[in-house]
């Protein structure tokens, strides 16, 4: 009986101390389990707000696609815009083209025509000469011949134009065949005037010699006419030749502004390509030369060296600028690229005043995103592109 209640004694101690055991057990697994718990609660907020911040990033890389692509269509419409301007402006250029030259011809015609006339009136001033002196050469001879019947005639005249005085006895010539005026514009009232009727039949026929100075009379008053229109006629085409001038001289000017015109879009075209090729990553922002693809790799870590000087003095200004400002200043160290950027876009103010203020805060934007939110954005992947690079070339090393 001592046997038993000793083995039991025995079993009912190994019992306890078995249990004992597997309760220490317990109590140290429940204790690595909750600690092991709390990692995982921790790695899980960690791995939350990293998803949260990923969501985040993804949601400003949608707005930023949906407004890089808002900016594409608006610079195809510009494009398109710019294209029927320049048609316009083709059109317009080949119109005027044609106007100066057909304005060309027209001045050449008016330049014969005015001096045709010219030697016209050269002509007719020579036969009035002619005929004045012949008139006085017949006075002198009819005042030299005797007069045996003299017969005053007294004629009222009114103070009158020569030219209307002409263009009367031009109308009416048979009414005063026998009138002689002596004196034009005179304030007289009454002038004598004297002619013969009978002369001796030995000397000339007096009849034929009036005939010859009224004919003589008629003569100078119809080249005094006709040199009267024909100066009145230089002088409107005189004028008519300056005012073709002047209108030559004004398209002239609008074919020069029209060819400046249509330069201006050709040269915002190519600096537009050149800008797309920047942005692309085909040329260099500071010396807009070709990138080596070759030498991208070793230059990766100089560019991400860079990036973050400058994002280190966007930070140092913006931590230093304790006032508070409406607008605010950023030191951009490539200052002439930005430069042209503003020179560009305000030179075309003049077509379209809305896209244009439009299209210089969208490069203003781009321009700040690719210098300053994008190698900040980056900056936590740039160590692990750069371990990256040198893993994969030191596999191709060991691999050649």
């Amino acid at each position: 009986m001592s046997i038993y209640k000793g083995i039991y004694d025995y079993v009912q101690d190994d019992y306890t101390r078995n249990m004992l055991d597997d309760l220490q057990l317990a109590a140290e697994l429940g204790k690595t389990l909750l600690e092991r718990n709390k990692e995982l609660e921790t790695s899980l907020k960690q791995h939350q707000n990293v998803i949260e911040d990923q969501t985040q990033e993804i949601e400003y890389l949608t707005k930023q696609t949906v407004a890089l692509r808002e900016v594409n269509d608006s610079r195809l419409r510009i494009y398109e815009q710019l294209e029927v301007s320049i048609q316009d402006l083709e059109r317009a250029n080949h119109r005027l083209a044609l106007e100066n030259s057909s304005d060309k011809k027209q001045l050449k015609n008016l330049t014969a025509n005015l001096e045709a006339l010219e030697i016209k009136c050269e002509e007719l001033q020579g036969t009035i000469d002619h005929l004045t002196l012949q008139l006085e050469s017949e006075k002198r001879r009819q005042l030299s011949t005797p007069d045996p019947i003299k017969q005053t005639i007294t004629l009222r005249h009114t103070e009158r134009d020569e030219v209307d005085a002409s263009e009367q006895f031009y109308n009416s010539p048979k009414k005063e065949e026998n009138q002689m005026p002596k004196e034009e514009k005179s304030k007289s009232s009454e002038i004598p005037l004297v002619t013969t009727e009978k002369q001796d039949k030995e000397k000339d026929d007096p009849d034929s010699a009036n005939e010859q100075v009224t004919e003589l009379m008629v003569q100078l008053r119809e080249s005094r006419t006709s040199f009267y229109r024909e100066q009145r006629r230089v002088s409107e085409l005189e004028e008519q030749l300056s005012t073709m001038i002047h209108q030559n001289q004004t398209l002239e000017k609008q074919l020069v502004q029209l060819n400046y015109k249509e330069e201006e879009p050709k040269s915002m075209h190519e600096e537009l390509t050149t800008l797309e090729e920047v942005q692309h990553g085909q040329l260099c922002r500071r010396c807009l030369r070709t990138m080596d693809s070759q030498r991208t790799g070793d230059n990766l870590s100089c560019l991400g060296d860079e990036a973050e000087d400058d994002d280190s003095s966007v930070f140092e200004a913006l931590i230093n600028d304790s006032q508070y400002r409406s607008s605010f200043t950023m030191d951009i160290q490539d200052k002439s690229e930005f430069r042209n950027i503003l020179r560009r876009e305000m030179s075309m103010l003049w077509m379209w005043p809305g896209p244009t203020l439009l299209s210089v805060l969208i490069d203003l934007l781009l321009y700040i995103k690719d210098r300053y939110i994008f190698p900040f954005l980056c900056k936590p992947w740039r160590y692990p592109l750069i371990l990256l690079h040198c893993v994969l070339r030191h596999d191709k090393i060991h691999q050649l």
